[in-house]
């Protein structure tokens, strides 16, 4: 069992660096095997398609992203710094925009099946966060838990369309707008120096 564990995780790890690298659509299975090294039957043989790779390798980064934001919650002294801990792009690993733009665009059901875990395994949880926050008197009391994560949800969804994306040249600086303009809109008036 181990052994096809990890022979699965050199292929996850391989795949990544390439695609990372060079992009989704400029990397073959071919490449991948070589890299492993592996025969491309033995990749097929864990993932059956590039588009089961391609999703696995998203699948993971979601998952190492829902981690840190679990570390992050648990390490923060409040929930607006937890929110402001979050929401701070410019610690996160880097993944390439290339990546970012091509797998967006070449593979809409795994975005479709990201945003659905998004949904089903961080939204209640961002929303509790929110609650806290309001409890704490650190986030507008007045301001609905549920309408703030429905505009969490439909900026997050607006901006996995590939068209949108198109827009935009710098995908750090537009998160990083993102988190100002949420944060200080949320921020109850005398929080709003303590944050970036």
């Amino acid at each position: 069992m181990d052994l096809k564990r990890n022979k699965r995780e050199q292929i996850l790890e391989k795949a990544t660096e390439l695609f990372f690298a060079r992009g989704v659509a400029d990397v073959s299975m071919d490449d991948i095997a070589a890299a492993v090294p592996a025969a491309k039957m033995t990749i097929y043989k864990y993932f059956q398609s590039k588009d089961r790779l391609v999703g696995a390798v998203m699948e993971r980064y979601v998952r190492e992203q829902h981690e840190i934001m679990n570390r992050k919650i648990e390490e923060s002294p409040d929930t607006l710094s937890a929110l402001a801990s979050i929401l701070d792009y410019r610690n996160m690993p880097v993944v390439p925009e290339r990546f970012i733009r091509e797998s967006l665009e070449l593979y809409p059901q795994i975005t479709a099946d990201l945003l659905h875990y998004y949904r089903e395994h961080m939204h209640d949880q961002l929303r509790d966060l929110i609650v806290r926050g309001q409890e704490e008197g650190v986030i507008r009391k007045e301001l609905s838990p549920h309408i703030l994560m429905v505009y969490m949800q439909g900026v997050t969804e607006f901006f996995a369309r590939p068209d949108v994306l198109a827009q935009f040249h710098d995908l750090r600086l537009l998160g990083e707008q993102f988190r100002t303009m949420f944060l200080y809109g949320i921020a109850a008036p005398n929080d709003w120096s303590a944050q970036p």
